[in-house]
């Protein structure tokens, strides 16, 4: 019986490029640093030509952990912003020679970590599921996990969190001091970031010497979030910040049944730069979230996590946010 044809092998790279088949090992697996440029344009070169692809099961067995690189979500509502991440995600991975594979989270972190250490993969993406001691223990196997939240607290870093918030309510109180309002996400899902969102808002309005801000659940349906409008205690005029962009949509179509002008009586600042909220007349103030700066950081601290040169185009240097001036502030 004929044998048809069979994938490539390093040794038929090594072959080709005319090297060992441990350079060959070293160069395709992000150990390069070593070698000369030109030996490692060679093995790469006739990697492409072979079409050769490492076998994830033989670095498995070599180095006893899987090319995975979990991306843990928790179970939230998934928009626009966290789709991106996954995908640019997914191509930044490929340039470490790693895969990503998604994990939703369960409400217990240790369970999730039982199951991510099960997986023994080669690092974990954490957006917002992972607590610090189903962090430690993953770390205690080895498996590094970023962002390293902690390591940001401790440099004095400001997190995604407090930069909306500064954001939100610096645009909302630009025309004079208003009662601010958090207006968060009513689902039955879990809200990983609300929390943190939150605290951003606080901070910020304690800096302008403001009141501590209410913080209500809005509901996307009209006639509950009219509902809670009409319930918020009135001070002046009020300063919305909106936990997305969907949720802000929602305060204004409540401003309208409720008669209150915008942005005189309510101003609004949503989350995400949607196109739906610039279809509102008028315009949504919103904030854009760079998601591939925001990845491109994320990728950079896996790359020196594992030791690997970090693929080009990183997001350090990147601004991830930025106000959308609108008509609604």
């Amino acid at each position: 019986m004929k044998n048809g044809p069979r994938p490539a092998t390093a040794a038929d790279v090594a072959a080709r490029a005319g090297v060992s088949r441990a350079t060959v090992s070293h160069i395709l697996n992000g150990r390069e640093g070593r070698f000369p440029e030109e030996t490692r344009t060679r093995v790469r070169m006739a990697a492409e030509e072979l079409d050769y692809r490492p076998s994830p099961a033989g670095r498995s067995l070599v180095t006893g952990r899987s090319d995975m690189i979990v991306v843990v979500m928790p179970e939230t509502t998934i928009g626009q912003n966290l789709q991106n991440a996954l995908e640019y995600l997914s191509d930044d991975a490929a340039g470490l020679g790693s895969n990503v594979v998604l994990r939703f989270a369960g409400p217990d972190p240790e369970k999730t970590a039982t199951a991510l250490v099960r997986l023994r993969p080669l690092a974990v993406v954490d957006f917002g599921s992972l607590d610090r001691p189903a962090r430690g223990r993953l770390a205690a196997q080895g498996v590094p996990v970023v962002p390293d939240l902690d390591g940001s607290r401790r440099r004095g870093s400001r997190g995604p969190h407090d930069e909306i918030g500064e954001l939100q309510v610096a645009a909302l109180t630009e025309r004079g001091d208003r009662q601010i309002v958090y207006a968060s996400i009513s689902d039955r899902r879990t809200d990983p970031y609300g929390p943190g969102r939150y605290a951003g808002i606080k901070d910020a309005c304690r800096r302008r010497g403001l009141a501590v801000p209410l913080s209500v659940p809005v509901p996307t349906r009209l006639a509950s979030a009219t509902a809670v409008l009409r319930e918020l205690p009135r001070h002046g005029p009020l300063g919305v910040a909106a936990y997305n962009d969907e949720v802000a949509l929602a305060v204004l179509a409540a401003a309208t049944q409720s008669g209150l002008t915008v942005p005189d009586d309510l101003a609004v600042v949503g989350v995400d730069a949607t196109d739906v909220g610039q279809l509102w007349a008028p315009p949504l103030t919103t904030i854009e979230v760079d998601m591939q700066a925001f990845v491109g950081t994320v990728v950079d601290e896996l790359a020196a996590a594992l030791g690997r040169e970090a693929p080009p185009g990183g997001g350090r240097e990147k601004r991830m946010l930025r106000l959308v001036p609108g008509g609604t502030t």
